[in-house]
């Protein structure tokens, strides 16, 4: 398969970082994880982390995101991509790399997300997320436009027809 670059989109405890797991061992691409880049500069991505130091996580992950396409590989990029120009950078990579872009929307329930994030605040399985950030991403979420032609997942289901359509095989989550 050609190399690409494809980015998960979606609000934080939609499911993306599973999904972009299962895309990467599926199509054999790289992840890059903005969370995983956060947590090696030391940030905790659950509690507020200033605009300027999430731009330059972004900018990390865009550089990571061009080695890869660089080396022939193809990259799933697991962000939220909760911002237009976040998306528009990381097309552009795709583009100055020759690749074709595919942004994944991860379309969950906002009564799931919060059944989620209330279900780890009791468990502790993952990483927290503060009500208040929460709160302060999902105002600022802007939703996918048709324009960006995204790739709605809603379900497994919808994960497992993508990847066959593809040649991906299903891979158990």
């Amino acid at each position: 398969m050609a190399r690409e670059l494809i980015a998960l989109c979606g609000l934080a405890f939609s499911g993306k970082s599973t999904i972009a797991r299962r895309v990467a061992s599926a199509l054999g691409a790289e992840l890059v994880s903005l969370d995983a880049i956060n947590a090696a500069r030391g940030f905790d991505g659950g509690a507020a982390i200033d605009d300027a130091e999430w731009e330059r996580t972004s900018l990390m992950a865009a550089a990571t995101a061009r080695a890869v396409l660089a080396s022939g590989r193809s990259v799933v990029v697991d962000d939220t991509f909760s911002h237009r120009f976040l998306r528009r950078r990381f097309a552009a990579v795709a583009q100055a790399s020759g690749a074709p872009f595919v942004l994944l929307f991860v379309d969950t329930p906002l009564a799931v997300i919060e059944a989620r994030i209330a279900d780890n605040a009791r468990s502790g399985a993952r990483d927290h997320i503060a009500p208040e950030v929460f709160a302060h991403h999902r105002a600022r979420f802007e939703f996918p436009g048709e324009d960006e032609h995204p790739v709605r997942l809603g379900s497994a289901e919808d994960l497992d027809l993508w990847l066959a359509g593809r040649g991906g095989a299903s891979v158990p989550a």
